[in-house]
């Protein structure tokens, strides 16, 4: 039989060619501008990836796939309900409804949770089959008197040693950064971690003592690398640790469990877990611990920072998404958190469709029966590449600086994930990222959510040891709050702030900008009074007294604002406008606008949370 070539009759073709039919596309606009992105790690993201992008010898390539005996990742729900009836009435719904193991967070200094003790988490595991699903506790710096509770479980329940499964979490320097400080010196709890690492081995084979976390790095703003860095760092750290207690870098390694954040980037997020894979392959490999990494276990959760409290509906599609890509990026175990996490509750209807989002990407979009299944793209193994190189080299920076307990002290990791975060927050200040539900398309039609009481967590008296915190920094925050407090002024007064908007010209000239403005001051709970006006200006005035605003904004393109914009700033401010605002950039005209009364130009690359902020001002709103 002889080959058959789908594409013999067709001219060749080169990256050449095709780069020349882009830059008539673009018709004289720049290639690097317009095609060409970059992400918070400076990593270059091309429009075009070919076989000339692999690099046999990049650090991402050299993976360690785990050997899997299933054909799906461990759907794993956690809980942190304070109430351990409440909390067990939660888990064994999850069970029963598909979830495969257990996560539960303990009650800790700066951390609500189930209480660490034997009586609490023997209730909130009543019912539950040990010897089948795995617990994993996310425990803070009590670590020690949660895995003894966990223990005193297995043992009331005569679950035997080889059959107890899942992990102790121990991370003493995660619980250091999240918290702030810890009750105990660094060294105590190390020691404590080390001995616990110890009897793990001897008694409990399907059980780590210890977690390395990335999640607070995560959750505090960090990037990609920075997160990754972090994990090598704390890491090394755990297997010097151990290697005091005369664990080898291979029985340290299986002692250690890692976890990650997973957001609604699809293939920065993929490219994360594949590269800390290969980091982490690369660690054991130099500690001589040949394929250890193999058999660590990497857990995902969606990430808490990316939750808002708005819209709360998208979330499920961020949750979507972000699950999607642990899964393709390698994931063991994932946590999928209920869309309602940013409002610090959750129900039974948020967890089932948490629960559901899993069980269908596995079962029905049977994303867990391949392994690597985003391969072969180019893109995502040179997208890895990068990542993981660029996260090595923030590593041997943590490493140059005495090491990750060092680098906490010093306020430095804390520092440089400051920076990201902050500079992640002026983008989406300044439109150029944007927040789908809140900082865009926002509705004020919505009802907001009453959240409940929210559980507060014990405070840390006296600590032993202070570094500065990196607490949870959700990016939608400054515009939850400009909507709280427009939602509360409408209760207060009987009527929503509004804004006159006015159109000026054919539904052509204004359409687009007039439905900028009109989300724009929606994203701060402030009313849009739409008023076309296609020729004559003296119907302006009296519009705007019916409209009940205070402030005005013009809408329409760049020529009819030559000829109209002056005459109706005019009119707005003789009939009572106390600021009027231009959809656009000025241009040359600037000071003639400014003299008519234009008093501030909304448009992308300004600061609208800057802008919004002073609105509220304006139309009288407090800040609450």
């Amino acid at each position: 039989m002889s080959e058959l070539a789908l594409a013999r009759d067709f001219p060749s073709a080169d990256e050449n060619d095709w780069r020349a039919l882009v830059e008539k596309a673009l018709r004289g606009a720049e290639f690097e501008k317009t095609l060409v992105s970059k992400t918070r790690d400076d990593i270059r993201i091309d429009p075009l990836y070919t076989r000339s992008n692999e690099d046999p010898n990049g650090i991402g390539n050299n993976i360690a796939w785990p050997e899997r005996t299933e054909q799906s990742w461990d759907i794993r729900q956690r809980h942190d309900l304070a109430d351990s009836e409440l909390a067990n009435a939660s888990i064994l719904a999850d069970l029963e409804g598909g979830a495969s193991s257990v996560a539960i967070r303990i009650a800790a200094p700066e951390q609500f949770g189930v209480p660490a003790s034997g009586q609490a988490l023997e209730r909130t595991l009543e019912n539950v089959f040990l010897d089948f699903a795995a617990i994993a506790l996310e425990p803070g710096e009590a670590f020690e008197a949660a895995a003894n509770a966990l223990i005193s479980t297995w043992q009331s329940r005569d679950i035997a040693d080889d059959k107890a499964s899942g992990s102790f979490g121990a991370d003493p320097l995660g619980a250091l950064a999240r918290a702030g400080g810890l009750s105990m010196s660094l060294e105590q709890a190390c020691e404590q971690a080390t001995t616990l690492a110890t009897v793990t081995r001897d008694r409990y084979p399907q059980v780590t003592a210890l977690l390395v976390d990335g999640r607070p790095y995560h959750d505090g703003g960090a990037s990609e690398a920075q997160e990754l860095a972090c994990l090598c760092a704390t890491t090394v750290s755990y297997l010097r640790m151990l290697e005091t207690s005369g664990l080898s870098p291979h029985d340290a390694l299986g002692q250690i469990s890692f976890a990650l954040a997973a957001d609604g980037d699809q293939f920065l997020t993929i490219a994360k877990l594949r590269a800390a894979r290969a980091l982490l392959n690369k660690i054991a490999q130099a500690c001589g611990a040949d394929d250890a990494a193999r058999n660590c276990h990497l857990h995902a959760e969606t990430s808490a920072r990316m939750m808002t409290g708005r819209d709360l509906h998208v979330n499920l599609l961020r949750t979507t998404v972000a699950c999607a890509a642990a899964a393709m990026g390698g994931a063991d175990s994932i946590s999928v958190l209920p869309y309602t996490a940013a409002l610090g509750t959750e129900d039974a209807f948020g967890r089932r469709i948490a629960r559901n989002i899993q069980i269908i990407l596995a079962e029905e979009s049977a994303l867990g029966h391949v392994v690597d299944p985003s391969r072969g793209s180019w893109y995502i193994e040179t997208l890895t590449n990068d990542l993981a190189a660029k996260a090595w080299g923030l590593f041997q920076d943590i490493e140059a600086q005495g090491g990750m307990a060092d680098a906490l002290a010093s306020g430095r990791v804390q520092s440089a994930i400051r920076e990201t975060a902050d500079k992640r927050a002026a983008d989406i200040a300044q439109a150029r990222q944007e927040i789908t539900g809140v900082s865009a398309f926002p509705s004020l039609l919505e009802s907001p959510e009453d959240p409940g009481p929210r559980a507060i967590p014990d405070t840390l008296d006296d600590p032993a040891v202070t570094v500065e915190p990196i607490g949870l920094r959700r990016p939608s925050e400054p515009f939850e709050a400009l909507r709280d407090a427009a939602d509360a002024h409408a209760v207060d007064t009987g009527s929503r702030a509004r804004v006159f908007v006015a159109n000026l010209g054919k539904p052509s000239d204004y359409n687009e900008r007039s439905r900028y403005a009109q989300n724009l001051f929606a994203a701060a709970g402030i009313e849009s009074v739409v008023a076309d006006s296609a020729g004559d200006d003296s119907d302006i005035a009296p519009s705007f007294r019916e409209s009940g605003a205070q402030i005005a904004c013009l809408c329409s393109s760049d020529p009819i604002y030559q000829n109209r914009a002056e005459t109706v700033a005019r009119a707005l401010k003789t009939a009572g406008a106390t600021h009027v605002y231009l959809a656009g950039r000025p241009g040359d005209k600037r000071n003639d606008y400014q003299a008519a009364g234009i008093d501030t130009f909304v448009h992308r690359g300004a600061d609208i949370l800057e802008i919004l902020q002073e609105a509220h001002g304006l139309v009288g709103i407090e800040k609450r």
